[in-house]
C-alpha cells in the first residue's frame, strides 16, 4: 500500500460542475472521489473557500503550505487538488515553502471535471496517489497527463489538451529515482515579487509600475538579451535598481538558459547588477526570489543564493 496519503482539495476544474455562469465548485466532491477509488484509502481535507486557480494569490500558496504541514501531522504524504491555470505557480511556491519537509507532496487536477465526458480526472488522481505513495524521499511533484514533473520545472503548455504540462528544461528527470533532501531550515514567508515580459517596443512604464517592490523577474529575449543603455527600458531598470529592487532575469524561451555574457545585448544584466537565473522557469524564479527576499537576503548574498540549487529548480 505504501505511505498513508491525505488529499487536500483547494478547488479547480477537477471538482467543478456546469452552472448558470459556467463551471463552479459543487458539494459532495469527497464522496465522488471515494466512489471512484473504493479500494484506495486516503484522508480528506478541503481549503475554504475553494478557489478557481486563476484567483490564487501568494497568500493562498502560504495557506496551502500550512494546510499541507497540518496534514503531514497525521499522514505520510499529501496530494493537492488544484486548478490547472496556476498549478505550476503553486507547485514552484510550495517547493520552496515546504523545502524542509521530508514528506512527498503531489499536485494534480484535470482539464475536464470528474464525471465529465472523457474526463482526465480519474487518471490524474490515480497517478498522483501512486506517486505520493511510492516516490523516493520528499519534494513537490506535479502529476498530470501521464507526466510527473518537479514542482519547480513544470509549465502549462496547452489550454485544452489533457497533456497540459511539460518540463522542457528537465527532460532527464525520473521521479522514481530522484527525491529532494529536506532543507535544514524552515521559512514560511514570501516577499512581493512582480513579473514583467520584455517585448519589442517595451518602454519603462511596466517597470515603473513596480517601483517600491522588493523584487522583480524580467522575462528577457534569448539568453538574456534586452535593449541597452540609451533605451527607456534600460532607464526603467536602472531606476528600479537605484531604489533597491532586486531583479532576476529568465529567458522567454521554452528551453535554454540565461547566459547574459554571450551577446553585447545581454550586458545590461551584469551592468545593472541583475541576477541571471540560468534555466529556471519564470514560476520558479519568482517563487525563489520571493522566498529568499523574505529571509532578508539582498545583493551578493541574494545572487549567490539564487544561483544555488535548492529543490532542483536550476541545473547545477
Amino acid at each position: 500500500m505504501g505511505r498513508s496519503v491525505c488529499i487536500l482539495h483547494t478547488g479547480g476544474t477537477i471538482g467543478m460542475a456546469p452552472g448558470p455562469s459556467g463551471l463552479a465548485p459543487v458539494a459532495g466532491f469527497e464522496d465522488r472521489v471515494r466512489a471512484l477509488m473504493p479500494n484506495g484509502e486516503f484522508g480528506w481535507r478541503e481549503l475554504a473557500p475553494l478557489l478557481d486557480s486563476s484567483a490564487m494569490m501568494p497568500a493562498d500558496w502560504q495557506r496551502i503550505a500550512a494546510a499541507v504541514r497540518e496534514a503531514v501531522g497525521g499522514y505520510d504524504a499529501v496530494v493537492v487538488l488544484h486548478g490547472s491555470d496556476t498549478l505550476a505557480w503553486t507547485g514552484a511556491a510550495l517547493s520552496f515553502l515546504l523545502s524542509d519537509l521530508a514528506a512527498p507532496v503531489v499536485l494534480t487536477g484535470s482539464m475536464v471535471p470528474l464525471g465529465g465526458k472523457e474526463s482526465d480526472a480519474p487518471a490524474n488522481l490515480a497517478l498522483a496517489l501512486h506517486v505520493a505513495r511510492t516516490m523516493p524521499g520528499g519534494g513537490v511533484r506535479i502529476a498530470f497527463g501521464r507526466r510527473v514533473m518537479r514542482g519547480t520545472r513544470a509549465i502549462k503548455v496547452d489550454a485544452g489538451r489533457a497533456e497540459a504540462f511539460d518540463a522542457p528544461s528537465d527532460r532527464g528527470f525520473d521521479w522514481r529515482e530522484v527525491g529532494e533532501e529536506p532543507a535544514t531550515a524552515r521559512h514560511d514567508d514570501l516577499a512581493p515579487v512582480g513579473v514583467v515580459t520584455l517585448h519589442p517596443g517595451a518602454g519603462r512604464a511596466p517597470l515603473d509600475g513596480h517601483a517600491g517592490w522588493p523584487g522583480l523577474v524580467v522575462e528577457a529575449f534569448g539568453s538574456g538579451n534586452m535593449p541597452g543603455q540609451g533605451s527607456d527600458w534600460h532607464a526603467g531598470l536602472a531606476a528600479l535598481r537605484a531604489r533597491g529592487t532586486e531583479i532576476a532575469v529568465v529567458t522567454q524561451c521554452l528551453r535554454g538558459a540565461v547566459a547574459a555574457g554571450t551577446y553585447a545585448a545581454g550586458a545590461s544584466v551584469a551592468d545593472l547588477g541583475m541576477i541571471p537565473c540560468g534555466d529556471m522557469t519564470t514560476q520558479a524564479a519568482a517563487a525563489k526570489l520571493a522566498w529568499l527576499l523574505a529571509q532578508g537576503l539582498r545583493g551578493t548574498a541574494l545572487a549567490e543564493a539564487m544561483r544555488r540549487p535548492v529543490v532542483g529548480e536550476i541545473s547545477a
